[in-house]
């Protein structure tokens, strides 16, 4: 028992921190879960359960596995309703945030990733997609390839952290559109994974190209019996439309981000943009961070993933928005971290010019959230847009 107390009085700030971050989760993800669209489902989310029921049924279609075989174990422990979707995504949308947190930390600070995380995780972009019962939310998974990447870098557990990687590659393959930002990846950090490669043992090798061609084979011998899984999971469409139709889906596409929504009111508030006016001058703050700062390969790596996700998305095939919302807000925070910087860059010793400089800011940040949460559970399922959507039931 005294060993507790002195745990807990030597370690109480980082305790209530996580106790906060977990009411935080709660409040965000799984409060009311199944009330906001009292007491109906999409179709998207009725179709996840059914194409879940089973392994057999995940093989044959295993695009966005990792979330289906989540959903399968929900329904193998006795629930049967559609909730357990809408569970699914947002047990996958607390490891984002957690992740987009940790990424932040690092790159930036710990204030800067404070501030961050909470415009992430409380943004329209985030919650759509964490409290929706379907896989778009595994298209937030660059954060987790990110995290995997730094913490291969900055651990001692080098093997372990190998095999971790190795295991986070592989199953972003299932994941439609992940596969043009792993081959940036992969071609940006070539030298890094050829030097961990020659640093692991015989038998570690071994093990670890096991560990790919195990979590490959599923993959394989689905698009052997149906080649449309390929172009599924690159993203792609069935067909190209005519350029005048991309043209406009390109124009669209930026105007959903930061004037009028164009995407299915299935997830999303009918006609409302991505970003607030903040966000945007925050975003564009960031996207100069990313060219001014000594070009590393990260800033590479977002860079190039937004500049695919925008030719991508719009082609209006199966990668959705989701996939470029996390590298528009890690943007955003370079743009926190820029604004901060210049602030007390200019007044560096004067505590009352640095006090209100993070508050003007902690107040543009608390601005944002309260104009995104009200979208969100207010707005968006009182929308006749979105009660035409939301009309199953809970099969019997």
């Amino acid at each position: 028992m005294e060993r507790l107390f002195n745990f807990i009085s030597q370690h109480w700030r980082l305790l209530l921190i996580g106790l906060g971050a977990l009411c935080l989760a709660y409040v965000l993800l799984f409060h009311n879960l199944g009330g906001l669209t009292p007491p109906q489902y999409s179709a998207s989310e009725l179709s996840s359960q059914q194409q879940s029921n089973s392994l057999k049924t995940i093989l044959h279609n295993p695009v966005d596995a990792p979330y289906k075989a989540l959903v399968w174990i929900g329904l193998k422990l006795g629930h049967h309703s559609i909730l357990v979707t809408r569970v699914a995504a947002a047990l996958y949308a607390v490891v984002a945030g957690i992740a987009f947190y940790w990424i932040v930390a690092l790159w930036y600070s710990k204030r800067v990733a404070v501030m961050g995380t909470l415009l992430f995780v409380c943004s329209s972009g985030f919650l759509h997609f964490g409290r929706y019962g379907t896989g778009l939310i595994l298209q937030m998974a660059v954060l987790v390839l990110i995290a995997s990447v730094l913490l291969y870098q900055r651990t001692r557990h080098e093997t372990l952290a190998t095999y971790f990687l190795t295991i986070v590659l592989f199953s972003c393959l299932y994941i439609p559109g992940m596969i043009w930002l792993e081959i940036v990846g992969v071609l940006l950090l070539r030298s890094n994974l050829i030097h961990a490669v020659r640093k692991l043992s015989t038998p570690h090798v071994w093990l670890v190209i096991t560990c790919g061609i195990t979590l490959t084979l599923p993959l394989v011998w689905s698009i052997i019996h149906d080649v449309s899984i390929l172009r599924t999971l690159l993203g792609l469409p069935a067909s190209l439309s005519p350029p005048d139709e991309l043209l406009k889906e390109f124009l669209h596409f930026g105007s959903s981000i930061v004037y009028r929504g164009y995407w299915p009111s299935e997830f999303w508030l009918h006609a409302a943009p991505l970003l607030t006016i903040a966000e945007i001058i925050l975003f564009i703050a960031g996207l100069a961070v990313l060219f001014a700062r000594p070009m590393l390969r990260m800033n590479y790596f977002v860079l190039a993933s937004l500049l695919i996700c925008t030719f991508l998305i719009p082609l209006r095939g199966s990668a959705a928005i989701a996939m470029v919302v996390p590298l528009i807000y890690v943007t955003i925070a370079g743009g926190l971290f820029y604004i901060l910087d210049q602030w007390l860059t200019v007044f560096p010793r004067n505590p009352i010019a640095k006090f209100s400089g993070v508050t003007l800011v902690s107040f543009i940040v608390f601005v944002s959230v309260f104009y995104h949460l009200r979208a969100y559970f207010i707005a968006w399922p009182h929308a006749p847009e979105t009660k035409a959507v939301y009309i199953h039931k809970q099969p019997t």
